[in-house]
């Protein structure tokens, strides 16, 4: 009898066409957008807007019973075919839960869509085997790499938009890796471009100095290039905010930002001259960012400003801001002037040719 029970609930899926919902899903991982993004999909291919009304529920699997999802997903949906079940925090649920809900998704309703969602698969991993017999289980670990940016250039393509390989390393190193900030910061770029169809380098720059307040990347990235009056104008920005805008996150540090510039701008140096010395043997900055583990676009940026710097002056640079910090905390004079000629100090030219050979 059980031989038969599992022949028909493995058939069950064999004849399903590629449209249809599996009556049980569990995902699970990190990327909260890509789930959210299939939760979407599924819910849209199994009820129409009209039908959601009668036939969508939503539960917690920390706060409700299995017996109250049972009870719902075994209930004949009204007006429609299908009745979906969403099902948050099910990685939360405890070993009885569990065990309770499995013996409905053994043996599901035809006529529910049940999905369950987390941050993890927790409990349920023992029973994965089980739950993919009738459905599906699937994971979505938070992309990297070429995986990232792929997502990014085919996102923009969804939008009837080409978008550059610097254009996507730019925006993937200043928004982030968490998909919900690329997807705004790639809306905005949309909205910058209008009916522009490819989207160059260029283009995200110049949108991304509007839409940003301050943050270090600018400001050191404007220091590389020996920018003073970019330097000097974002310097005042933060200032004046008294915030800084961290890349990446995009958490803002309340309070006096001067001390953390000075640190972040000395860090910016040393990866500077990281880049600048293992870039003399290794040229190729793609190889030279999958043994860092960093993005094409961030080493050639990094290789970029490294031209305007001997490594002597690099050093020299370090100093200052350390010098700068010692300043701070002995009180030699305000922070805001103090920090304005350590800007106007980095931004100098470098002398000659030969100096900046280091010679």
């Amino acid at each position: 009898m059980k031989e038969a029970e599992k022949r028909g609930r493995v058939g069950y899926k064999e004849i399903m066409t590629p449209h249809q919902s599996y009556p049980v899903y569990f995902l699970y991982g990190p990327e909260d957008y890509l789930i959210q993004e299939e939760i979407q999909k599924l819910l849209n291919q199994t009820l129409s807007k009209k039908e959601q009304g009668f036939n969508f529920h939503l539960f917690n699997g920390e706060e409700h019973s299995s017996q109250e999802i049972i009870q719902t997903a075994q209930t004949l949906p009204m007006f429609s075919k299908y009745r979906f079940i969403l099902v948050s925090d099910a990685d939360r649920m405890d070993e009885e839960k569990v065990e309770t809900l499995m013996k409905y998704i053994q043996k599901p309703s035809r006529s529910t869509c049940l999905v369950l969602y987390g941050q993890t698969i927790g409990t349920w991993k023992s029973y994965r085997e089980e739950i993919e017999k009738v459905g599906q289980v699937k994971e979505y670990v938070r992309l990297r790499g070429r995986a990232l940016a792929s997502w990014v250039r085919k996102r923009m393509e969804e939008k009837r938009k080409l978008l550059s390989e610097d254009a996507a390393e730019y925006l993937i190193e200043t928004s982030g890796d968490h998909l919900y900030d690329i997807d705004n910061a790639l809306e905005k770029v949309c909205l910058s471009v209008g009916e522009k169809k490819r989207i160059e380098l260029s283009d995200v720059e110049a949108m991304s100095s509007d839409v940003k307040i301050s943050t270090v990347f600018d400001l050191t990235d404007a220091i590389g290039h020996q920018n003073l009056e970019k330097a000097l104008g974002i310097l005042e920005k933060a200032l004046e905010s008294g915030t800084i805008s961290f890349k990446k996150e995009e958490e803002f540090t309340k309070g006096d930002p001067i001390p953390i510039l000075v640190n972040m701008i000395a860090k910016q140096y040393w990866n500077i001259l990281l880049i600048k010395q293992m870039s003399s043997h290794h040229p190729d900055a793609g190889k030279l960012a999958k043994a860092l583990g960093r993005s094409p676009w961030n080493i050639k940026k990094l290789m970029e400003q490294g031209k305007n710097f001997s490594e002597r002056s690099l050093r020299e640079g370090i100093q200052r801001c350390h010098q700068t910090d010692l300043d701070f905390k002995k009180n030699r004079g305000p922070k805001s002037l103090l920090m304005e000629k350590l800007v106007m100090d980095l931004c100098r030219p470098q002398g000659t040719p030969s100096e900046k050979a280091g010679f």
